[in-house]
């Protein structure tokens, strides 16, 4: 049985991704609530309270950002493709030229987020959105739509 385990269980941990939050970035986060330029790829940042947080050109591919607060977050030209930021709160923040392919923003909040020249693309459908106000889209153009009223169970 070893055996047949063993080639399986060495192909899982060569398949794993080498790479993953530089521990000092992680810190320097904790401690002053900005990273700019850093690598926070992987980093578990589930419900942090990152209001105003400095995150310019920051790798957050592949980050748990789930629940978070970047109200207000300076998130330019960051990567976030992959990233989950489910049920995350984005509003004003300034996510110009970021990468959010297949980025998971099911039931965010985007209300006045700028996402000009922001690439889009996968799973990040705007349509999964919770609220969607004032916001300005890749093109420029300002979008407005709502959350859908709430179904009674």
């Amino acid at each position: 049985m070893i055996v047949k385990v063993a080639p399986a269980l060495c192909l899982l941990l060569v398949s794993t991704p080498a790479w993953a939050a530089n521990p000092a970035h992680l810190e320097q986060l904790r401690r002053t609530g900005n990273c700019p330029n850093c690598d926070l790829s992987y980093a578990r940042l589930r419900g942090r309270h990152l209001q105003g947080a400095d995150l310019r050109g920051a790798n957050l591919n592949a980050a748990n950002l789930r629940g978070a607060n970047l109200s207000r977050a300076n998130l330019s030209g960051a990567v976030l493709n992959n990233a989950d930021l489910t049920k995350a709160n984005l509003t004003n923040a300034n996510l110009t030229g970021a990468s959010l392919l297949m980025t998971r923003l099911d039931r965010a909040i985007l209300v006045g987020a700028q996402l000009v020249e922001a690439i889009l693309g996968g799973r990040d459908l705007l349509a999964r959105v919770r609220t969607v106000r004032d916001a300005t889209l890749p093109n420029g153009q300002k979008a407005s739509f709502l959350e859908e009223p709430t179904r009674r169970r």
